[in-house]
């Protein structure tokens, strides 16, 4: 399943980059995440919870690695997770450009599905992980927003 787009957020590169490398606002961008942990260098392991059609919501262990990170432009990611009802397993690259508005993330994800998840079919996978990944650059860009402007109160003072 491929899972690509765009979005611009508010904010010099730089502060977006470290905002994405911080765990908890990693959390807040992955619905169903339960928890998420720095491990080790570029290594985050969590939980999350997602349910997909008819099959319920289930808890699955996630685990998150950055590579080739080449600050602040871009890095890749890989992702595992796994629970009863199957797992995901894939790559995505990040791309963070300087715009006029602030800084646009591209992004191209190539993710397998398998297990009962995979049951529900691909239709139904493509509409999740549209709707999953939307939720998650809203949540993200309201976190940016939020960290942005606390910054900025701060500094005033």
């Amino acid at each position: 399943m491929i899972v690509d787009g765009e979005h611009t957020f508010p904010g010099p590169r730089p502060a977006l980059w470290t905002l994405l490398q911080d765990p908890e606002v990693l959390a807040k961008a992955m619905p169903g995440a339960r928890r998420l942990a720095l491990t080790g260098d570029g290594v985050y392991t969590g939980v999350i919870r997602i349910g997909v059609g008819p099959v319920t919501a289930a808890e699955w262990s996630l685990t998150v690695r950055l590579a080739d990170l080449v600050e602040p432009a871009s890095y890749t990611m890989h992702v595992d997770s796994k629970g009863a009802l199957g797992f995901t397993r894939g790559t995505a690259t990040v791309n963070l450009d300087e715009v006029d508005e602030g800084t646009r993330m591209r992004y191209h994800a190539d993710l397998s599905v398998g297990g009962k998840v995979a049951g529900v079919g691909q239709r139904l996978l493509d509409q999740v992980a549209k709707m999953l990944t939307k939720q998650g650059l809203d949540a993200l860009n309201k976190e940016v927003e939020a960290r942005l402007a606390a910054d900025a109160a701060g500094g005033a003072e």
